[in-house]
């Protein structure tokens, strides 16, 4: 009766130990989470508003701006960031928009976002001839891997980067869209192709056309 007692205890012991060492290592790995996530936004806003040509704006800062037409970017939280360069264009307002569940064709270039201006080097898909002829010059055999037929999605596709979505939301025909986004809202922490774990990503889109 004595031993089964002891042998009860040290199971309980045992147990309380494991469940306080896997809390433990879940707050640990949390904490590197938001680690890594503060960093990628702070990069991202960072570069937004200091090298990027031209600098920009928070969107909520544009009524105090001084300029005629400020340049800005919208922000979904702290994980998605959207600026569309064509956005002050002639016409633009009469240009199809595009909306959850439209059909769209869109010329890309997709980079691995490393802190600043992303070079020929990190881009890991695209559909962009001059980015493709831009990556045979430096070397690569491009011939399996990327094609420059136009692709057509539906907004809000499977096929869709999570935050890509979101992002692409309101804009219209012709936009010219940079797209930010965070480990969390693009890849997660999967190996995707070139694309490293827990990384942050930028998309350069063209929207080509919206199918009304």
């Amino acid at each position: 009766m004595c031993d089964t007692y002891m042998y009860m205890t040290l199971i309980r012991k045992i147990s309380a130990t494991l469940a306080t060492l896997c809390v433990l290592l879940n707050v640990a790995c949390n904490n590197d989470t938001e680690s890594v996530l503060m960093s990628q936004q702070k990069a991202i806003e960072t570069y937004l508003k200091g090298s990027h040509q031209p600098r920009l704006i928070d969107e909520s800062e544009v009524a105090s701006s001084m300029d005629e037409q400020p340049q800005f970017y919208t922000r979904w939280g702290l994980d998605i960031y959207r600026y569309i360069s064509t956005y002050y264009d002639e016409e633009r307002d009469s240009k199809a928009v595009l909306q959850r569940g439209m059909t769209f064709e869109m010329t890309y270039s997709a980079y691995i976002f490393k802190n600043s201006k992303p070079t020929i080097n990190e881009v890991y898909a695209t559909n962009d001839a001059e980015i493709i002829t831009m990556l045979q010059q430096a070397g690569l055999n491009t011939t399996y891997e990327w094609t420059t037929e136009p692709i057509r999605l539906k907004l809000n596709d499977e096929t869709l980067v999570g935050g890509l979505s979101t992002a692409l939301e309101g804009c219209r025909e012709g936009d010219v869209v940079e797209v930010y986004l965070t480990y969390d809202k693009a890849y997660g922490k999967k190996y995707v192709g070139k694309v490293p774990s827990k990384s942050a990503v930028m998309w350069n889109i063209k929207i080509t056309k919206v199918e009304l």
